[in-house]
């Protein structure tokens, strides 16, 4: 903390699950929050994103909850405040009551993931650790393939420092919209086009950042691996391909089987002509070093792993790993480096697949979940199988959520407790892609009643432990310094090259110290090898059928993170929009600008169509989190992606795996 004129400005790093993990600097007056910066402190770019207002207004916001409710019916939307002693006594009187009931802890379940990944949110699991074996979802339903993927190949998932690009000739950006999704990013890809560099964008859908690159390769969506093999065959076949044998394992089988593949049915699969591939093919011989940014898109078909790990092989073997300016981006795992002590993790855990949740909940009889708790997510908007998830919720005894607003989940809940923000708490934020770690420090005192996920942890920990004493481990005399200070090793500290956790107060520090990652040729796989996948002789791209005609794709939107946005109903339309080509458009008898309904096997909702032109015919645009009404993954089954299991104990989603129809309403 510090003092600008008559302003207290304090030091934050954006929670809300980006790229970018900006760093923030928050001006305070008077005990009210006024505005928020960027910091540009330790290189920092300093600017803030579109979503700065809605971070602000966060805060202050009308809607926000400041006070514990109980709801007299589930989804009545009947409430009544209570006091916090009130609500913790409920949920410890029914965490001994199930506790004695089975003879076990398991029917408690906590479900948890993205809404802030601070150190010290991870109470939550701390808290629940400390009652013995329960219930509590895995996996992520991000990018799990993609780790994955880079973790068989490199043996680690590290990206390198994103200023590399400037060191590019080509630079390719793979199902990644940074227009929109990291605008830190963009001043950094334009300078490189002024320094010569060319960059192209690779994506189903012409993108703002498509708009901005030299050239734009659409594509049919799933694509991507078929269009990685037909340039490994181009490259191959035009010599262009240049690696050293003593660094991989499998390069040369690789290549074998690309060749051997018809060019046809891939062509097909890509919708792109030869000549496109040519010309694509010609960029990567022709400029070195070739920078790839895979974004988290392209791996959410059933191949996305084994499309990641073609990228990366195509990256090895045209020389473009290891050297200034080349490598593959895709996530960073360096947050790894903590402890997380807090956690208080244990081997007896009941783990549940985050992305198969309803189906998890219906499979676990002995004992069966009877106790929800809900944190950093709104799980009946983001999960998928939600038919099947709401079927379940009746079976739930007290379901409980922790959050900001009231949102879907919380309007299904017994009991809602409200949370800090984070400028009304302290903890430490790091990200997976920017090199980051940052501090969050209290900037005004938390609004209403509202209490951290540390706090909460602590009160309910003592409450258990006055009811039946010995319930829960969970350190709930220790302060929020001391957590910081136990999860801040020796180790830690010399990685970030700090001396405590305090000197976060004068900026954040970088977990990552080289520019660019393998500079020395050796991997962190056991034998020090890159590996190369292997090649299926053909790939399992789930493409439209005659019942249901169109991909539907659902990307982030430009305002919005998920539901993060989700009280901002001023900016949201009521129902979900959907672009749509105007000849598909008319075939379904649609109107640009009237309601439609679209469904598949697994529901329907109303949208609002929307033409545009620059969309295949086959595909269906709506961006996530965007509208009040109709969350867009009721129409999502919940296909399994190829792979997750290594990184994360848990497969991906198919996101981007879902067909339907539509017709007027």
């Amino acid at each position: 903390m510090f003092f600008h004129g008559n302003c207290q400005v304090t030091r934050h790093i954006c929670p809300r699950n980006c790229y970018d993990s900006c760093p923030i600097l928050a001006y305070t007056r008077g005990g009210k929050l006024e505005y928020i910066t960027g910091d540009k402190k330790e290189g920092a770019s300093g600017r803030l994103c579109s979503k700065r207002e809605e971070i602000l207004a966060t805060v202050y916001h009308p809607q926000r909850l400041l006070y514990p409710q109980r709801q007299l019916r589930r989804g009545s939307g009947q409430w009544q405040q209570i006091s916090w002693n009130e609500a913790i006594d409920i949920i410890a009187r029914k965490i001994l009551e199930l506790k004695e009931r089975y003879h076990s802890t398991l029917p408690l379940c906590l479900n948890k993931y993205s809404g802030n990944f601070s150190l010290l949110h991870y109470a939550a699991e701390g808290m629940f650790n400390s009652l013995g074996p329960t219930t509590q979802t895995t996996g992520t339903p991000c990018f799990s393939s993609g780790l994955d993927a880079q973790r068989l190949d490199f043996g680690a998932n590290v990206t390198a420092d994103i200023r590399q690009m400037l060191e590019a000739r080509l630079i390719i950006l793979w199902g990644i919209n940074p227009a929109w999704t990291s605008v830190h990013t963009m001043p950094i890809i334009y300078a490189a086009q002024e320094r010569g560099a060319k960059v192209v964008v690779i994506d189903p859908v012409y993108t703002e950042t498509a708009r901005k690159a030299d050239y734009y390769i659409e594509l049919r969506p799933g694509g991507d691996a078929a269009l990685t093999v037909l340039l490994l065959q181009k490259l191959a076949k035009t010599q262009k391909l240049s690696y050293n044998p003593d660094q991989t394992t499998g390069a040369a089988e690789l290549i074998d089987a690309a060749l051997q593949m018809p060019a046809a049915p891939l062509l097909k699969a890509v919708g792109q002509t030869d000549e496109a591939i040519s010309f694509l093919a010609g960029l990567l011989a022709e400029n070195h070093p070739t920078h790839i940014w895979c974004g988290f898109g392209l791996q959410r078909h059933i191949q996305g792993g084994l499309t990641i790990r073609l990228i990366d092989a195509l990256s090895l073997l045209t020389g473009n790993i290891g050297i200034p300016g080349g490598g593959v981006n895709f996530a960073d795992k360096g947050m790894d480096i903590f402890p997380f002590h807090i956690m208080q993790k244990r081997q007896d855990t009941r783990f549940v697949n985050i992305n198969n949740f309803a189906q998890s909940l219906q499979d676990l009889t002995d004992p069966p979940i009877k106790f929800l708790w809900i944190a950093c997510r709104d799980l009946l908007r983001q999960d998928v199988g939600l038919k099947d998830l709401l079927q379940f919720w009746s079976q739930l005894e007290l379901v409980v959520v922790a959050d900001k607003f009231l949102t879907h989940s919380a309007q299904m809940a017994d009991i809602v407790l409200p949370v800090t923000t984070e400028f009304e708490e302290l903890d430490v934020y790091g990200s997976y892609f920017r090199h980051w770690v940052g501090l969050n420090e209290p900037a005004i005192p938390p609004q209403g009643e509202a209490k951290s996920d540390l706090e909460i942890a602590r009160l309910l920990t003592r409450r258990l432990n006055e009811l039946a004493p010995g319930t829960s481990t969970f350190p709930a005399h220790r302060r929020d310094e001391e957590f910081l200070a136990a999860e801040f090793t020796p180790a830690v500290c010399q990685a970030l090259h700090i001396k405590k956790w305090q000197d976060l107060y004068q900026g954040p520090a970088r977990f990552r110290h080289q520019a660019y990652p393998w500079q020395d040729g050796r991997f962190a796989t056991a034998d020090g090898r890159f590996h190369c996948c292997t090649l299926p002789k053909d790939f399992p791209q789930m493409l439209p059928t005659k019942e249901y005609p169109f991909h539907f794709l659902t990307p982030h939107a430009q305002e919005h993170i998920n539901g993060q946005s989700y009280h901002q109903h001023h900016l949201m339309s009521e129902y979900p929009l959907v672009y749509i080509h105007p000849d598909a458009a008319r075939k379904h008898q649609l109107q640009d600008l009237h309601p439609a309904v679209v469904w598949n096997e697994q529901g329907q909702i109303t949208v609002s169509v929307r033409f545009r032109t620059d969309l295949a015919p086959d595909i269906i645009l709506s961006m996530q989190g965007a509208s009040q009404k109709g969350g867009l993954n009721v129409l999502n089954s919940g296909v399994p992606t190829d792979l997750g299991l290594l990184t994360t104990s848990a497969s991906g989603v198919a996101f981007y795996d879902v067909f339907v129809n539509i017709a007027p309403k």
